[in-house]
């Protein structure tokens, strides 16, 4: 079952804004398997240890798998960025051709909470952060779970509890590295390349996520220069560190 966004409240052009707009919240939009890379050299650099890692780190290591998700479950482009001044923690967004040459970008902002505790602690935490803040209307709460051990999860009832908690939040969502006992995972090699996204308000669904296809996709695109999209104004670009490849629009 496919990801579920609901219309906006208030404004409905937050969810869907021209490129002026999206310009003046990110200039530069990247591939999330950049965000995967940065998080495996700030484990590197930390000695393996997710908990040792800056906020920010994680932060980017948890949009990234959100944004996978949406690419895998959408078959569609999305775009990940990380805020150097929070709230948001960061923003995701997708372009979608609404006429020929003219654009208009979808995007939400993402919210992270994470979940170090035992398996049947996870409501309190995502609770809290549920009703800690005022949120905009667009914003997305994803909740990070960084248990080492195997847990078991019910996000059924954890839905259902989820749902009568009072909060302007209305989507909300669990990444974890691994896959749900019901996915068919057939190989040790597809386990350990492995995200999940579940959907817990305000419906129940989930999206299990191979990584090696994405960091195929990655690498094309970096080999032909564009990993990355630049919006000015209302110009979309395309972006690279391949110092080897030519900037084209």
């Amino acid at each position: 079952m496919a990801f579920y966004f609901s219309e906006k409240e208030g404004d409905k052009l937050m969810s869907k804004i021209n490129l002026r707009d999206v310009s003046s919240r990110a200039k530069q939009w990247d591939h999330p398997i950049k965000g995967l890379f940065k998080y495996v050299e700030s484990m590197k650099a930390n000695g393996c240890d997710i908990f040792k890692l800056p906020k920010k780190d994680r932060e980017s290591y948890c949009v990234s798998i959100v944004t996978l998700a949406l690419m895998n479950e959408t078959k569609e482009d999305w775009w990940m960025n990380m805020p150097k001044i929070d709230p948001p923690d960061g923003l995701i967004m997708t372009l979608k051709e609404e006429k020929p040459s003219s654009y208009m970008g979808h995007l939400r902002e993402v919210e992270i909470v994470e979940h170090r505790n035992k398996p049947e602690e996870i409501f309190e935490t995502i609770r809290d952060k549920m009703v800690e803040n005022q949120y905009e209307p667009n914003t997305i709460l994803v909740c990070l779970v960084l248990v080492k051990a195997i847990s078991v999860y019910d996000f059924k009832s954890l839905s259902l509890e989820l749902a009568k908690v009072k909060s302007t939040i209305k989507h909300v969502f669990v990444v974890f590295t691994g896959v749900l006992m019901t996915d068919n995972i057939s190989t040790k090699d597809q386990l350990q390349n492995s995200y999940t996204m579940v959907q817990l308000l305000p419906i129940l669904t989930h999206e299990t996520l191979d990584l090696k296809p994405h960091l195929d996709d990655f690498t094309e695109r970096y080999n032909k220069g564009k990993e990355s999209r630049i919006i000015e104004d209302d110009s979309i670009y395309f972006g690279t560190s391949n110092k080897n490849a030519i900037r084209v629009m």
